[in-house]
């Protein structure tokens, strides 16, 4: 794919920033604490997912509840001519690991969900359902990075999925607060995929039960990951949208990135990142068509490489695509990324 000398020198140009971002982890590597856990009882919590079929067949890992959960709102303000709702769940994800389950259980502000929906106020239009970014999931940085008002002024209601371990779902401590995604625990992180699927299939049903008509969603950067899998899980969304997605959690960090207390070896290496990547929407393949299917990523993205989301595109035969110049966070064609997702709204018939 020769995209020309200035616009390599561009992506390049992007990735350094990409670049830079990234030396703040590897900063502060040396002041993570390493985790209290023996050799015996990780390699037991990695050996679960294995023993179980998921690694090879990760499908199965996934199930979905047979019934909606009870739904409420509870606040609403105004938003323009219509309101803006919070509506909470409880979860209904059993945790699959039984040496996770105390553990993930303790965490009480997660045993809710919730969604934030800026509406119209009648029934019968078209939802677009918005998956944030790791650490993000406040609906005030979700109004600027999805556009909401524009979304909103086109006719659309527009609604945020908020991912287990964020916003108020987040744990109290500070230094808990990116428990979603652990390199040094991998079990833990399958779990929270496997809730974050259960939390957004009932997020879908509670929005059709409050009168959406019908339902897409975008994802940025994690939420990008997180639409892909749900992609290939369910054909419940009539269209998904990715925009400078991860597809794969191995770079630019993965579990080999963090110190164990005990001595990994290459067998144990292999396992842990068998477990670690089974979930990846690489391993699958898409319950809609490709042309109901939009990947915006950036050829230069270093946080989210963009040699994943090609392969990706490949292994998906070719989805509606746009490939941008600039790294993830510095992209220098940005309208065009507007355009495309515009069009495609307007080709799903949603404006």
């Amino acid at each position: 794919m020769d995209v020309g000398f200035y616009k390599r020198g561009l992506d390049k140009l992007g990735g350094l920033v990409d670049s830079l971002f990234l030396t703040i982890p590897r900063i502060l590597k040396p002041m993570k604490p390493v985790r209290d856990i023996d050799r015996n009882t990780y390699e037991k919590e990695v050996d679960f997912y294995i023993e179980n079929g998921y690694a090879d067949h990760p499908d199965r890992f996934f199930d979905f509840p047979d019934t909606m959960p009870g739904h409420q709102v509870i606040e609403e303000r105004p938003f323009d001519d219509g309101k803006r709702q919070l509506v909470s769940f409880k979860s209904g994800y059993e945790v699959k690991n039984p040496l996770k389950r105390d553990s993930y259980y303790s965490h009480q502000s997660n045993h809710t969900g919730y969604l934030v929906r800026w509406t119209h106020g009648d029934k019968g239009r078209k939802t677009v359902l918005c998956l944030h970014g790791y650490m993000l999931g406040d609906p005030a940085q979700a109004e600027k990075m999805f556009r909401i008002r524009n979304l909103y002024h086109m006719g659309l209601d527009v609604s945020l999925f908020i991912t287990p371990f964020h916003w108020r779902r987040a744990p109290e401590s500070m230094r808990q607060r990116g428990i979603f995604i652990q390199t040094d625990d991998v079990a833990m992180t399958c779990e929270c995929f496997g809730q974050a699927m259960v939390d957004l299939y009932s997020s879908i049903q509670i929005l059709a039960d409050m009168g959406s008509q019908e339902t897409g969603i975008i994802g940025a950067s994690l939420g990008g990951y997180l639409a892909a899998l749900f992609t290939c899980l369910s054909n419940r969304i009539s269209f998904t949208a990715m925009m400078v997605p991860a597809v794969n959690l191995s770079k630019p960090f993965g579990p080999g990135f963090i110190k164990m207390p005990f001595q990994v070896d290459p067998l144990l290496s292999e396992k842990i990142n068998r477990v670690w990547e089974f979930h990846s929407p690489l391993k699958l393949k898409p319950k809609i068509g490709g042309e109901n299917i939009l990947v915006i990523a950036s050829r230069g993205d270093r946080l989210c490489p963009f040699e994943h989301v090609r392969l990706l595109c490949e292994r998906w035969g070719w989805p509606t695509h746009r490939f941008m110049t600039g790294g993830h966070w510095l992209v220098f064609n940005g309208k065009a990324r507007g355009k495309a997702w515009y069009r495609f709204l307007a080709e799903k018939g949603f404006i």
